[in-house]
């Protein structure tokens, strides 16, 4: 089975048709995928900005992550949640496009990224915690973590208008 011939056997799966033939579905999933985008992006950019000792300055990193992360990772959820049924309801349009390869590759590397820094310098954030600047490799984590993000909305409103 080639992916091109999954994609159109996942499309045409009733759960995933009637979401796209549906004149409310796929719009409900596409404003609460964009919502949820919405709810992790900006507490992630509050930590990244953090991070690169741009906001938030006066308070450690520890507190800014312990308040902000449980809000990514709602978000997050959500975002998989919804994205899954809106790419199974357009399958061969993500298959066909040049937008979703790139964001799928964008997110995991957001991945890597997160889980390099929490088991590297992220790990021993305690020491470097009240710190007047954040090591090298947690401002270059916040950095990159940021572009990516950008880089996954930008592929996605890509992909929804291409």
């Amino acid at each position: 089975m080639t992916i091109l011939s999954f994609c159109e056997w996942l499309q045409a799966l009733p759960w995933a048709s009637g979401i796209k033939a549906s004149s409310w579905k796929f719009p409900v999933l596409e404003s609460v995928h964009s919502l949820a985008i919405s709810v992790m992006i900006w507490p992630a950019a509050l930590v990244d900005l953090r991070l690169l000792g741009l906001a938030m300055r006066r308070r450690t990193v520890s507190a800014v992550t312990q308040q902000f992360l449980p809000w990514v990772w709602v978000g997050f959820t959500v975002m998989v949640l919804s994205g899954v049924p809106l790419f199974a309801a357009e399958a061969v349009k993500c298959y066909k496009s040049p937008f979703f390869p790139v964001k799928l590759a964008l997110i995991a590397t957001a991945g890597v990224n997160a889980l390099v820094f929490h088991k590297t310098v992220g790990s021993n954030m305690v020491s470097w915690d009240e710190a007047a600047h954040t090591p090298w490799r947690a401002r270059f984590a916040g950095a990159c973590s940021l572009a990516v993000w950008i880089g996954v909305i930008a592929m996605g409103r890509g992909l929804a208008y291409a």
